[in-house]
């Protein structure tokens, strides 16, 4: 069951994945692996708190979590692409023009 800390761990990662649908996936897995190394460290001997704080650190890093995960994000990589062809269209477009304009002058 999340608490605070897992929630804020959690959003923290979620933050980098656009695709809704990915993203509650990817939180829901992440939870139950969550929920699975808690109850591990629980039965260790851990508190419920300590066993919180050990799984999300033994998790690692939300903002690499996150950004390793936006790597499988289909629209982010989606959205790059339409970036970089727009760009590719503009400066075919100022080209176009700029040949156009030599020519007049001719």
């Amino acid at each position: 069951m999340p608490n605070q800390k897992m929630t804020e761990w959690l959003d923290r990662v979620c933050a980098h994945i656009l695709i809704p649908s990915y993203r509650k996936k990817v939180r829901k897995e992440l939870t139950a692996h969550l929920n699975d190394r808690i109850r591990q460290l629980e039965n260790d001997g851990l508190s419920h708190e300590k066993a919180v704080e050990q799984a999300i650190m033994l998790m690692g890093d939300a903002e690499k979590v996150g950004k390793a995960f936006s790597k499988c994000d289909n629209l982010s990589l989606f959205i790059k692409k339409v970036a970089i062809n727009i760009i590719i269209w503009i400066i075919i477009i100022f080209l176009i023009i700029y040949i156009i304009n030599k020519i007049i002058k001719v």
